[in-house]
């Protein structure tokens, strides 16, 4: 005799890997409300990214100025022309007609500088408690647009040279509000003259 297995209930269809449309739905809509949430912040980083790698760049170009004349003995040149907005780096005696070390860099589209042009020797020595706005000057080294930062053949800068310059961002078209400090930096000679550096806020004076 043959026996044969007794078949039991039917088992449900199995349902299809994946999802629903109004599983998707769902999804994107959680995904458009987070995003909404986190722009306001994600457009702030973003933007003190940018401004921090330009003043970076700046500060480093300075510390290279420094290095070239120490090294090289003679003197060098950092122009800035913000009309162009841009900056770079020469020797200031060249014999053949070009430095093949000399560098120039153009601004981020969204940061614009402006130059302290007042000479070390025109605030007399004494280092204020606050650091002023820029106000343009005529003691301070020049040629066409471009504002010199000169530095000597010992490495030093030389006392013509601005004492600072300011990099901020590019106001909004669309807001009425004043630039708001977390949104510049001040890079300038420090109390000894030794080198340019960013200027602290540390005793909240900086931007008054």
């Amino acid at each position: 005799m043959r026996f044969h297995p007794t078949r039991g209930p039917k088992s449900p269809p199995r349902r299809s890997d994946g999802f629903t449309l109004i599983e998707l739905i769902l999804v994107m809509a959680l995904l458009t409300i987070v995003m909404a949430a986190i722009s306001p912040y994600l457009g702030g980083f973003l933007r003190g990214r940018s401004l921090d790698h330009e003043v970076r760049r700046f500060v480093s170009l300075t510390q290279y100025a420094q290095a070239r004349a120490a090294n090289e003995g003679q003197p060098m040149r950092l122009w800035v022309d913000p009309s162009l907005r841009a900056y770079g780096l020469s020797a200031e005696v060249v014999y053949d007609g070009s430095d093949p070390r000399a560098v120039d860099y153009e601004l981020s589209p969204e940061i614009q500088m402006e130059v302290d042009t007042r000479t070390w020797s025109s605030i007399s020595g004494v280092r204020p408690t606050v650091i002023p706005r820029w106000s343009p000057s005529s003691s301070s080294s020049a040629i066409g647009n471009r504002r010199i930062l000169r530095f000597t053949p010992d490495g030093g800068i030389d006392p013509t040279s601005p004492w600072g310059v300011w990099f901020r961002h590019q106001p909004d078209a669309n807001s009425k509000s004043a630039v708001s400090p977390r949104d510049q930096v001040f890079v300038a000679q420090n109390l000894y003259r030794l080198r340019y550096e960013v200027q602290t806020n540390q005793n909240n004076t900086l931007y008054r």
